[in-house]
């Protein structure tokens, strides 16, 4: 399980959330110069790495503000989805210009003679299911959405669920990712970037891959980035190329590129062993990675950086066996199935402990103000009837209270003792 590094007040945040992974700095590119300015497929020797898989039969599933089905490097890919606010749209219309940019990211093909212009995604065989849970009425989006996003691209076929944006916590998100790693699929979230306070959800969950952002040299971003305990791996994130609605095609910086670019891989890995399950995908992905920064797992590089060649014909080598991620249909133990439980009595705790004194004070209130009642209720009776001075007559007698040779008046002598 992974250690909790942010406190449990970090559950008090709003319930609602914003796109993670919008680019820090967005300039617009152009299509001759988009593959030249590719310096992340360079980087990821994607040219070598094609030559073992394309990513061909495998679908993702963008969760994020719809796809441009029409852009020119994207046609043919991406499959009817859809769109939590436009039943007509069925996922294929961007309201935001994002989704598609990391669309391209996972399964761009290009275009042109040889397909050498445009985008060229890490998994460019791959299918695109986009679920489009983005309004265009508000730039918020609620954890609940992004759950329900979650749950219906995993009922409708989807292996690798791509989520470059971050979230609250919530109960129903945490069990929609993993359902997911329950059925095989493997949900790939955004860690953030440097103006987040902390990492979110689903980044924060065990079930879920969270990915940090690098830049060209292969050092951690100081703008795509957040260093957490829940990193688990870091893939390219500066001055990344991606398409954009309408042809278009943009430069930008953030935790969503290395998202996707990771979730493409995870297509190449699905595509060239498609028989793993959830946990030997994790160990695929994490265990081949090149161990940067401190030896073994960091706050920053989490297991390392990704390695395509490694991952597509390597093996695993052990060091990255997740204490929660095991075989899908074994059965886990409820804090492994829900890593936030442990805030969760946290926060109970300490909401009970504030109710407590909450209770002491206003009790401590009430009854100081009838003990206040009650003696100006007293002093008023004793204005109203002043005692008398004829001496009460005789009760009952009064038993001795002492038992056998003991006193039965009180005595003032420290050296009484009992006769022997």
């Amino acid at each position: 399980m992974r250690v909790l590094t942010r406190p449990a007040a970090a559950l008090a945040l709003t319930t609602v959330s914003v796109l993670a992974g919008l680019s820090l700095t967005v300039t617009p590119a152009t299509a001759d110069s988009t593959r030249d300015n590719s310096w992340h497929v360079k980087a990821l020797e994607l040219a070598e790495i094609h030559k073992i898989t394309q990513g061909e039969g495998v679908v993702v599933a963008v969760i994020d503000s719809g796809v441009d089905a029409s852009h020119q490097d994207l046609k043919n890919n991406v499959l009817p989805g859809v769109d939590f606010y436009d039943d007509d749209a069925k996922g294929q219309v961007d309201r935001h210009g994002h989704g598609t940019g990391m669309a391209s990211l996972i399964a761009g093909h290009g275009h042109g003679p040889g397909n050498r212009d445009g985008v060229l995604g890490v998994a460019p065989k791959a299918k695109i299911l986009p679920v489009t849970i983005k309004s265009e009425r508000s730039a918020l989006i609620q954890p609940t959405a992004l759950a329900a996003g979650i749950n219906w691209a995993v009922d409708h076929g989807a292996d690798i669920v791509n989520v470059s944006l971050s979230s609250s916590f919530n109960e129903e998100l945490n069990r929609a990712v993993e359902r997911a790693y329950q059925r095989n699929v493997i949900v790939v979230a955004a860690v953030g970037n440097d103006d987040d306070i902390l990492i979110g959800n689903p980044a924060r969950h065990d079930s879920a891959v969270a990915v940090n952002g690098t830049d060209r040299k292969g050092a951690i971003s100081e703008k795509a980035s957040v260093p957490a305990e829940e990193v688990d791996i870091t893939a390219p994130a500066v001055d990344i190329v991606q398409a954009a609605p309408g042809n278009q095609y943009f430069t930008t910086t953030g935790s969503s590129n290395s998202t996707a670019i990771v979730s493409g891989a995870l297509a190449l890995i699905k595509a060239k062993y498609p028989n793993l399950n959830g946990y030997e995908m994790f160990q695929r992905l994490l265990e081949t990675t090149r161990d940067e920064g401190e030896p073994g797992h960091d706050q920053y590089f989490g297991w390392g950086a990704l390695d395509l060649r490694e991952a597509l014909t390597g093996e695993p080598d052990g060091r990255g066996t997740r204490t929660s991620a095991r075989p899908s249909g074994a059965q886990l133990e409820p804090w492994q199935a829900n890593p936030r439980e442990r805030e969760d009595g946290i926060l109970i705790f300490v909401w009970a402990a504030i109710i407590a004194v909450l209770v002491l004070v206003v009790g401590g209130i009430v009854a100081t103000v009838m003990l206040l009642r009650a003696r100006r209720r007293l002093a008023q009776l004793a204005d109203e009837d002043p005692p008398t001075t004829e001496e009460a007559a005789p009760g009952p007698g009064v038993p001795p209270q002492g038992g056998p040779g003991q006193p039965t008046d009180a005595t003032d002598d420290a050296a009484w003792r009992r006769p022997g």
